[in-house]
């Protein structure tokens, strides 16, 4: 009975000078930066408590409670600049679709950055909003980062994530803050 092995390579790489191998690759940076028309970078994540696309995770009731739907975390002077408030929906642009999501207003995001969780699909799907230009050598969808603009939806506020979440970052959640 094997109890594994508690730590691989610890003293030697398995080349035969014992080395490991990296491999530089040439940098490259995003497809789509930001410009007049769409100022912001839009970057998609993940939240704790969903799990890729959430078809498992938003049928467990405790977890859908944490989180009922994605939000777009925006940073206060941001938030500032666009008149948009903590709760309030907003729309997010960019050259391939838009969404409507609640603002979430928090410290944690930088001021040029907007973020939306990519655990939902349909009208709610992040990914409709990104690009899908490939790596090059990967040839991965960039899903993480393009460029977007925000509009302020004049529309009654919808509640989002409750009063406990109001102005709390995923990171902070995922810290128990």
């Amino acid at each position: 009975e094997s109890t594994g092995t508690p730590r691989l390579f610890e003293e030697r790489f398995a080349h035969d000078d014992g080395k490991a191998k990296f491999h530089a690759i040439e940098y490259k940076g995003a497809a789509e930066l930001p410009d007049e028309e769409y100022p912001l970078i839009f970057t998609s994540g993940r939240i704790v408590h969903q799990y890729l696309s959430g078809n498992q995770t938003r049928r467990i009731g405790f977890l859908v409670q944490q989180c009922p739907e994605p939000f777009v975390e925006i940073h206060p002077e941001t938030a500032m600049k666009y008149k948009i408030n903590d709760g309030e929906r907003v729309k997010v642009i960019s050259r391939r679709g838009e969404g409507i999501f609640p603002a979430l207003v928090v410290k944690t995001i930088r001021p040029d950055t907007i973020f939306i969780p990519y655990h939902w699909g349909e009208e709610l799907a992040a990914n409709q909003i990104t690009n899908a230009a490939l790596d090059p050598t990967s040839k991965i969808p960039e899903f993480k980062a393009c460029a977007a603009r925000l509009e302020k939806v004049h529309t009654r506020e919808l509640p989002i994530l409750g009063e406990v979440r109001k102005g709390t970052s995923q990171n902070e959640v995922q810290r128990g803050k």
